[in-house]
C-alpha cells in the first residue's frame, strides 16, 4: 500500500494579469530599478552586489529595496504598488 500526503497550501490564489513578459530594456543608464530580496540575512548585500556590478556598465537613476522584515513574512501586494509603477526593471534575488 502507498502512503499519501495531501498538501494544502494556505495562500489565498494570487490572479495573474498581463500579457505575458515586459519587453526588454536597451539600457539601464537612467533607469529606476527595483531590487527584491527574500528577507534573509544576506539578501540586500546579494543585491547591493548586483547593483555595484551593474553601475560598472550603466548610470542607474534609482533603486527601490523591496523585501520583508523577516524571511517568513508573506508580503502584502499593496507594499509592491509604488515599485511597479515607477521601476523600468526589476531585480530578484534569494539569498542566506
Amino acid at each position: 500500500m502507498t502512503d499519501r500526503l495531501l498538501l494544502l497550501d494556505p495562500r489565498p490564489p494570487q490572479s495573474v494579469v498581463g500579457d505575458g513578459p515586459a519587453p526588454r530594456l536597451d539600457t539601464l543608464d537612467g533607469a529606476v530599478i527595483a531590487l527584491v530580496h527574500n528577507g534573509k540575512t544576506h539578501g540586500r548585500e546579494l543585491m547591493e552586489l548586483v547593483v555595484d556590478e551593474l553601475r560598472q556598465r550603466w548610470s542607474i537613476a534609482e533603486l527601490i529595496h523591496l523585501g520583508p522584515p523577516s524571511p517568513g513574512y508573506g508580503g502584502n501586494p499593496d507594499e509592491a504598488k509604488p515599485a511597479a509603477e515607477e521601476a523600468m526593471a526589476a531585480i530578484s534575488a534569494v539569498g542566506d
